[in-house]
Parts: C-alpha cells; sequence; structure tokens
C-alpha cells in the first residue's frame, strides 16, 4: 500500500497543533494546590501560655498554603510580623506582599536552605516561628 501526500501532510499537521497544545497547556506550581494563605491562624498552648500565629488558607482549613508577590490580607500580615520578629527585618506590617516581603521570603530561604523563589509554601514554612505571649502578646522568642 501506498502512503500519499495527503497523509503525511495531514501527519504533519496534526504533529505541529499537539505541539502548539502542549505549549499552551502548563502545569500549575506545586504550591498552587495548597490555595492561597487567606487568614491567619493562632495556636495556643494552655499550659505555657503562649501560643503562634500562621499564615493559614481559610478555605482549606489549612495551614498548607502559600504567598506570593501581589498577594493581601491576614496571612500576609501574620507572615510579616514573623519576617520582623524572628529574622530582624523591618517590614510595614501592612498585609501586603510587596518587593520588601518577597525580598525579606528570599533572605529567610536562602537561611534555611530552601528554594529561593520569593514564594512562602511549605518549604519556607519550616523557618522559626515566634511564640507570643497570651496575656500580653508580645514576643517570647522564636523556634
Amino acid at each position: 500500500m501506498r502512503k500519499t501526500g495527503g497523509s503525511k501532510a495531514f501527519l504533519a499537521t496534526g504533529t505541529m497543533l499537539a505541539g502548539l497544545l502542549a505549549g499552551v497547556v502548563t502545569a500549575a506550581p506545586a504550591h498552587a494546590a495548597d490555595g492561597v494563605c487567606t487568614g491567619s491562624y493562632t495556636s495556643k498552648n494552655g499550659s505555657s501560655g503562649l501560643h503562634f500565629v500562621f499564615p493559614y488558607n481559610v478555605a482549606n482549613n489549612s495551614l498548607y498554603c502559600y504567598l506570593q508577590y501581589g498577594h493581601t490580607g491576614a496571612g500576609v500580615r501574620a507572615l510579616q510580623k514573623n519576617l520582623n520578629n524572628c529574622y530582624g527585618r523591618n517590614l510595614a506590617v501592612d498585609g501586603v506582599y510587596g518587593q520588601d516581603t518577597r525580598s525579606a521570603v528570599r533572605y529567610v530561604q536562602g537561611r534555611i536552605g530552601a528554594k529561593i523563589d520569593g514564594i512562602y509554601g511549605r518549604e519556607t514554612s519550616a523557618m522559626k516561628w515566634a511564640r507570643y505571649s497570651n496575656e500580653t502578646g508580645a514576643k517570647y522568642d522564636c523556634r
């Protein structure tokens, strides 16, 4: 059986189309599956009289979440406060993940051996976190 030029052209067109579609379909970053940290979560330990405050994904009821440049809200404020208290950054705790917050996250990522991408997520959450007094709200230490 002899192949005709038409079937070769069809095959070439199909291959080109598949290549174009592959370029359009891109995989989402791994952190995207966790969702954005839209709030903050206060974890109290009654016996110690201390608490932590973490960025939190309200919709998923999870501490597994991410923050990146352009995000706003309580999750960003919790992160900014912690960057100031445990890593000596001097950020405005304004709830806006701007250039200064991204730079501070990159600094921390370098200190803890995480991928330096300026995005707060699971890997970066391994950083030290401040413990605060339940009574006064003052920083107690960082762990």
